[in-house]
């Protein structure tokens, strides 16, 4: 390692300070702003990139899994900082050489993390939501059942989402477009923060936060529909052939209101809460009753998405549907005796407070 590329142990501390912060979920708008600023440098974001490896290589070795690796007398002539990084891995001194070892003794055990710094591909399971620092400094938070893949080279930025829902918050680079593509279609932007979620009819619904995107149709020639511009609290939805709904506007952090574990349900039908309630566990809700699909239920403020069980029976608190547990699916049916009063439900919070 070179004396221009060796990173200092301020640079690590900062490093660290920021993958913690990340970690955490709570970075308020001021600390967004201040960590773009300190990616801008390069070195920053090749310590960020290298320790945020490093940890998560660590953190997903299952409990067992990391006891062996200490008792590895094999591992340890060979990798004699392994037992400290198991300990502590963010107090480091040997970054590259850490993530080397890290990287042998984790593939042993085939951990996900080990998998994804090969195929530069990261993905979530039913319920789980993370977040993700690429290549270039940005950030991405996954929502459930979702991947992402990398596939940018050299300065051409570029992300492909291949399943679910992604916020992006991206590092400014003025002369490098950030782009995401989806099926057939492109979202370019230079620095915006902007959630995209690929449907699993199809269809594409992007919002934007704050800056400004464009997308556009890769497909056809000509294309299907011309290229669409969007600004902060703009939201499109489209199709691999045609709009959906052109450019509109809509309260956006609501919109992306899943990154705190709540769904928004008011301006949703019934039937879109349920379906999306269905993208967070892997126990099928199911609307056997036809009655449910021809009343005009609509509920109110939002459910938890981490807790379903919770969130059904506060939708059969205040809205008239019975929600019966048949152990493999949750089935769903309008109360027997529901009035056309009832067909609208209380707007309340998730704790089912009004």
């Amino acid at each position: 390692m070179t004396a221009q590329n060796k990173l200092t142990p301020t640079v690590v501390d900062e490093a660290a300070a920021w993958t913690n912060a990340l970690d955490s979920g709570e970075m308020s708008e001021e600390q967004r702003v201040d960590f773009h600023a300190w990616l801008d440098e390069p070195r920053h974001a090749r310590a960020l990139s290298e320790i945020r490896t490093l940890v998560s290589l660590i953190q997903e070795l299952p409990d067992r899994k990391a006891a062996t690796l200490r008792r590895m007398p094999l591992a340890h002539a060979r990798f004699p900082l392994l037992g400290r990084l198991l300990d502590r891995p963010w107090q480091l001194s040997g970054i590259t050489a850490a993530i080397l070892a890290i990287l042998i003794v984790g593939a042993w055990f085939n951990v996900r993390a080990v998998r994804e710094y090969f195929t530069q591909s990261y993905s979530t399971e039913t319920g789980e939501a993370r977040t993700i620092v690429l290549k270039d400094g940005s950030v991405v938070h996954l929502n459930t059942k979702s991947r992402v893949r990398w596939t940018g080279t050299g300065k051409d930025r570029r992300v492909a989402l291949e399943l679910g829902e992604a916020l992006f918050a991206v590092s400014h680079d003025a002369t490098q477009p950030f782009r995401v593509m989806v099926g057939n279609s492109e979202i370019r932007d230079l620095a915006t923060e902007f959630d995209v979620y690929r449907k699993s009819n199809g269809s594409v619904v992007v919002t934007v936060l704050s800056g400004q995107v464009a997308i556009k149709d890769l497909g056809g020639s000509p294309p299907a529909w011309a290229e669409r511009q969007l600004k902060p609290n703009e939201q499109i939805e489209y199709s691999p052939a045609s709009l959906i709904a052109d450019v509109h506007t809509v309260d956006a952090p609501k919109s992306v209101h899943w990154r705190e574990g709540l769904l928004e349900t008011a301006g949703q039908s019934f039937v879109a809460v349920v379906s999306e309630l269905n993208r967070y566990t892997n126990k099928q809700i199911l609307i056997a009753d036809p009655r449910v699909d021809a009343k005009q239920i609509k509920l109110g403020g939002a459910l938890g998405i981490h807790d379903i069980p919770a969130a059904l029976y506060l939708i059969q608190e205040t809205a008239p549907i019975v929600v019966t547990d048949n152990g493999d699916s949750y089935v769903l049916s309008l109360k027997a005796d529901a009035s056309r009063e009832q067909l609208t439900a209380p707007q309340q919070n998730a704790a089912g407070r009004p």
